[in-house]
């Protein structure tokens, strides 16, 4: 499984992006949530208000991550995947996006987690978060199979979906797999390449595609 690594520019715009939300989420740990405004989070970030607002819509949407453009690898050239299945193609584009995952993430989600015990309400929103980047998967393997030929349709739709929520299995048991130990961003792709070699061979012998 062959996928495409994250431009230049997108990495650049991810670490702008963490480095506003590893903010956000100390300041919120600091002062509370109500305590804290975007102008005092952008510079401690060290960007300006209007950066900040290229990325998020407000102070809760950086302390969850929750960007604008909640996309799966946005900078991907999907035309260079090598993949022989839809579920291939599938399971690449989220292997793309993991890839453009640094060490700060480690510390990110655990701050993150911290803030998530004091504010529990905001729990609700992450499941914002997980249901937009599923859409985003989705619409790239929609786009995927439209090219190879299947029709439009609630067929379609419903495979496609059926790939998003399986391929997002593998990296939810990568991500379960990377916390119970110490390891990099980089280990996080071989552990998501394990998840789906594991969940290909519970399908079989079902087809996979």
């Amino acid at each position: 499984m062959d996928s495409p690594e994250p431009g230049m520019r997108e990495r650049k715009k991810l670490r702008t992006r963490q480095a506003i939300e590893l903010a956000a989420i100390y300041l919120v740990l600091e002062h509370g949530l109500d305590g804290v405004t975007v102008d005092a989070i952008a510079e401690r970030a060290d960007v300006t208000p209007r950066t900040f607002f290229n990325h998020f819509a407000d102070k809760t949407d950086a302390v969850l991550g929750l960007a604008r453009d909640q996309e799966i690898a946005p900078d991907i050239d999907t035309a260079a995947i090598d993949a022989d299945s839809p579920f291939a193609f599938g399971a690449a584009v989220v292997r793309a996006g993991i890839a453009t995952l640094d060490d700060s993430t480690v510390d990110t989600d655990k701050r993150r987690r911290e803030v998530f015990a004091r504010h529990p309400a905001l729990l609700t929103r992450e499941m914002d978060k997980i249901a937009l980047i599923e859409g985003s998967i989705t619409r790239h393997l929609e786009r995927h199979l439209a090219e190879h030929g299947m029709p439009a349709g609630r067929e379609r739709e419903d495979f496609a979906l059926a790939i998003t929520v399986t391929v997002t299995a593998a990296a939810r048991l990568a991500f379960i797999r990377w916390s119970r130990q110490p390891a990099s961003a980089i280990e996080l792709v071989s552990f998501f390449d394990d998840a789906v070699s594991t969940l290909t061979t519970i399908l079989r012998p079902g087809k996979t595609e």
